[in-house]
């Protein structure tokens, strides 16, 4: 049997986490939570057996396949499962998204394969990292504006703010906040993707049971006026940010809510990934303003047609 495509469900999503565990993956991508928040704007599909999953994500009206999660010594091999599946079966050529340096690097790796297949480095989608403590305490030159700007936050705000660990009780108050922020958003919408976003949020909330997240929120004079959404990969020990959003009318309030979602309910980790910036000026600002330790690269690859009628 050949390689058949399900619909993804938040279920399936879970999945995730045993094949997180197959090798070091530190790409946003990986996190179920990111997979459940981003399904619509995707339309996924997935595939999984012993060896690997793969999300499978709409592009042109084609399924394109995003990077397996699969063990090292197993990437070469998949590989050719799904090469041949796409090339032989749907007679398609083979493009797959979002891979990290070290699933590129085993692929450069099979003989012809930099002939066959164009490489793109997508700078958009890199996922910045930080080192956890850093963002916790804001210490040192580099972060000198940020620790001012919190403590100026703290200060001006004194006795009227309250930092919450946040649970499924609290969905409805969150999502009367976001629909506010939407409306108010600071930057500006280029793949029509906040929508989306919300729709993939709303989605995320309705089985807050079920899935393994932290919530957190700020709240001003008993007022919501921030939260945040992440989870944890504890085998690489890193937080992954998926949602951060705060009034933009309040100086200072995105360093406490980052400084302290992290404090409470990441204290173990060592790295934070606080996602892409798709490209937005604004944003890529300031993520890049937050001194990141690394950018983890994703690339994709598109497969020559020449290539795909000479396998024919």
């Amino acid at each position: 049997m050949g390689i058949e495509l399900k619909k993804l469900t938040i279920l399936e999503s879970l999945y995730l986490e045993k094949y997180n565990s197959f090798r070091p993956v530190y790409i946003s991508e990986r996190q179920p939570v990111n997979s459940i928040i981003w399904e619509e704007f995707y339309d996924s599909y997935y595939y999984r057996n012993d060896t690997y999953m793969m999300i499978v994500i709409k592009s042109r009206n084609r399924n394109c396949p995003m990077m397996p999660l699969c063990k090292i010594e197993d990437i070469k091999q998949v590989f050719q499962e799904i090469k041949y599946h796409w090339n032989q079966e749907l007679h398609e050529p083979l493009n797959m998204y979002l891979m990290d340096s070290i699933y590129i690097e085993e692929l450069k790796t099979i003989p012809g394969f930099t002939e066959e297949f164009d490489i793109v480095d997508d700078r958009d989608t890199y996922d910045y990292l930080y080192d956890a403590d850093k963002l916790r305490t804001l210490s040192g030159k580099a972060y000198h504006k940020k620790k001012n700007h919190l403590n100026n936050f703290l200060k001006n705000y004194e006795g009227r703010y309250e930092y919450k660990t946040l649970n499924c009780s609290d969905i409805e108050e969150i999502q009367a906040f976001h629909d506010t922020w939407l409306d108010n958003r600071e930057y500006e919408d280029r793949h029509g993707s906040m929508r989306m976003e919300e729709n993939g949020i709303h989605r995320l909330f309705r089985n807050c049971g079920l899935i393994d997240c932290k919530l957190g929120g700020v709240y001003i004079d008993g007022k919501l006026e921030a939260y945040t959404i992440g989870s944890y990969a504890p085998e690489i020990q890193c937080a992954f940010i998926h949602i951060e959003k705060a009034n933009i009318n309040i100086p200072g309030l995105y360093n406490f809510i980052n400084q302290q979602f992290l404090i409470h309910s990441f204290p173990d980790a060592k790295i934070v990934n606080r996602e892409d910036d798709l490209g937005q000026e604004g944003l890529r600002k300031a993520k890049l303003s937050y001194q990141p330790i690394r950018l983890e690269s994703k690339y994709h690859i598109y497969q020559k047609v020449t290539a795909v009628k000479s396998t024919s």
